[in-house]
């Protein structure tokens, strides 16, 4: 059953950004310690670092053993900027965690599930690669909800626990308001460039946007799983866990009721729920979209003016 139109929400779910800033202006307002004031900031970083991580292990899984020494150039960069930015967030750990902290604990690696619709393409994914133990993308970096509440208790830091929890759904708004924009790009490409192209030329173009749009969709909807399994650790209340809630392989697939809102029959096909968690039918600043001569390539393509139109009339 689709949601009904009392159970949407059409304004913007606050992102991790607007959650920082207020968090800092929250700090700077009551005088916060010194090693508090900047504690939001690192923990954002955090997130952005597990972020890099999660691409990055998608980018080793896409490309696989049979890799171009460019590719291997280019995989050796990325970890060791990441590497860095590890290093630099576990110093800044000291600051913030206390001397109850220990950072040469050796935590175990990285749990991330990759999500991806292996139907669409399945030459994209390869389950090979040359990830090993101990690469940069699997190492366990020491926010609050990979140490603990118990521990960070035992560190005088449980005041970093709601922290994280709030950038932590700022970090679960963005995913999924990506994962939607990008959803409905895909289903636009099927719907007109893909089904189209008259020539093999235009079929590969139109391929090669497709694959780009699904890789999106992989690494938000694998960003969002991450996201919520780290706020499962945080002991959330009841009202989270209604809100955000396990996102499926299959819920990746293109509906109907998505691809076209003309279609016969869509009126009753069923959206997956976060369709209607918070949805901002406005879309991200499309500025960069002036000068974009393949807009449904870039990285964060405009919301279709008739999403708007399924969510406050089809569904009725």
């Amino acid at each position: 059953m689709s949601p009904s139109r009392s159970e949407l929400i059409l304004h913007s779910a606050p992102s991790k950004k607007e959650i920082e800033l207020r968090l800092l202006e929250e700090g700077n307002a009551r005088n916060a310690a010194p090693s508090r004031r900047s504690v939001a900031t690192w923990i954002s970083t955090g997130l952005a670092i597990e972020e890099a991580q999660i691409a990055l292990l998608i980018e080793v899984r896409r490309i696989g053993r049979r890799s171009t020494e460019t590719q291997r150039l280019d995989i050796a960069r990325q970890r060791d900027r990441l590497q860095g930015q590890i290093d630099g967030f576990a110093r800044s750990a000291l600051t913030h965690l206390g001397e109850g902290f220990d950072a040469d604990d050796e935590p175990e690696d990285l749990d991330v599930d990759i999500l991806d619709d292996l139907d669409d393409d399945p030459a994209d994914f390869t389950e090979t690669s040359h990830t090993w133990t101990n690469s940069p993308e699997l190492t366990v970096i020491p926010l609050p909800s990979n140490l603990g509440v118990d521990r960070c208790r035992r560190c005088m830091a449980e005041d970093l626990i709601p922290l994280e929890m709030s950038l932590r759904e700022g970090q679960a708004n963005d995913a999924l308001h990506n994962l939607r924009i990008y959803l409905c790009n895909k289903a636009i490409l099927f719907r007109t460039t893909v089904r189209q192209a008259n020539s093999q030329a235009l079929k590969t173009r139109a391929w090669s946007q497709v694959t780009s749009v699904q890789q999106a969709v992989s690494l938000h909807a694998s960003i969002y799983t991450k996201t919520r399994k780290q706020m499962m650790k945080l002991e959330p209340g009841q009202d989270q866990l209604q809100k955000y809630k396990p996102l499926l392989r299959e819920q990746l697939k293109i509906s109907t009721a998505v691809g076209d809102p003309n279609a016969r029959g869509q009126r009753n096909e069923s959206l997956a729920w976060f369709w209607s968690v918070e949805v901002d039918l406005g879309g991200p600043d499309q500025s960069w979209n002036e000068e974009c001569e393949f807009p449904l390539a870039c990285h964060i393509p405009p919301l279709p003016d008739w999403t708007h139109a399924k969510f406050t009339e089809s569904i009725g």
